[in-house]
Parts: structure tokens; sequence; C-alpha cells
């Protein structure tokens, strides 16, 4: 009996031993590698901080429990340009230390409620257009500001058109 186990054990054991090409099982191996993991995303918000300049400088998020986050990529060098601005960004853990901005929001600017958009010029003065395509009247700019139109600015006191204030998050594209 145990030299038949033993036959059994054995022959099973040179099977799967065997350089005989098989059918692929669909397991996991060199022929069938496991697809490559997708990023999550993830979004924080929370107060633009710049700290340094130049070469040295990084652009940080503090979310509203006071933890502090690297922001890295294209669209965290214009969010460089909201430095105290209160934003919504989403992103990837790509980098070591830090999220790699896809997008972002800009909600607030010195303490107000601020539109972000592209600054548009219309037959009555000028106006955002949100990133949701829709498009907001801007009482209270100056002719001056048509230096800005195409250029991704955000705009306080749209409310009421008084201290309107504007500022360029990114220059208009060529």
């Amino acid at each position: 009996m145990q030299y038949a186990l033993f036959l059994v054990f054995a022959s099973l054991l040179g099977a799967a031993c065997s350089d005989s090409p098989v059918a692929n099982t669909g397991t996991l191996n060199d022929r069938n590698p496991p697809p490559a993991p997708v990023p999550a995303t993830s979004a924080l918000s929370g107060r633009i901080l710049v700290r340094g300049m130049g070469a040295d400088r990084t652009v940080e998020l503090r979310d509203d429990h006071g933890d502090v986050f690297r922001l890295l990529g294209n669209e965290a060098i214009a969010l460089a340009n909201v430095d105290g601005g209160d934003v919504v960004v989403w992103g990837t853990w790509d980098a070591s230390p830090g999220l790699v901005v896809s997008k972002f929001k800009l909600t607030g600017m010195n303490g107000r409620p601020a539109l972000d958009g592209v600054l548009e010029a219309i037959d009555n003065g000028f106006a955002i257009r949100l990133n949701d395509g829709s498009i907001r009247g801007v009482p209270g700019l100056s002719a001056e500001c048509v230096a800005y139109v195409g250029s991704r600015v955000w705009v306080v006191g749209f409310e009421d058109g008084s201290d309107v204030r504007l500022g360029v998050i990114r220059g208009a594209q060529s």
C-alpha cells in the first residue's frame, strides 16, 4: 500500500514538474503577469502653502485637521500662484512623498468665496467660464482686465460687485 501511494505521489510530482507545454490555466506566472495597478484618485481640500523660491519651492496643502501634504506635478505649478487660497485637489499618490495633482478647483481666496475659471470679454464687461462650462458675469472688473482674457483666473467680490479682485492662476493658452 505504501508503495502504491509512493508511485501515485511520484507520478503527480513528475507531471507537475514536466517541461511539456500545457495550456495557460490563467495562473500568474512569467507568461501571464498580473496587470499593472491603476493608481486610485484621491481628493483633498484645504489651504495652499508655498514655501521657498526657485528650485527649492514646495507647494503644500494644509487640511482642516492641520495635516500637510506635498503637491507635485504640472497642476501644482499653477497652485503656486494661489498661495493662501482654499482649494479642492484631485490626484494620485504616485510620488513619494506627495500627491501628483491632476486637477484642482479654487474655492476661496483671502478668506472670501472665489470663482475659478477662464476670463472672457462680453458685451457689457467680463465673465468667467467655469469648469462646468457655465458662464458667470462679473460686475466691477476694470477695463484693464482685458489683458487677462483667456487666462485662468480667480475672482472675489463677484457676489455684489464691490471690492472685486482678480488674480491669475495660469496665463492664456497659446
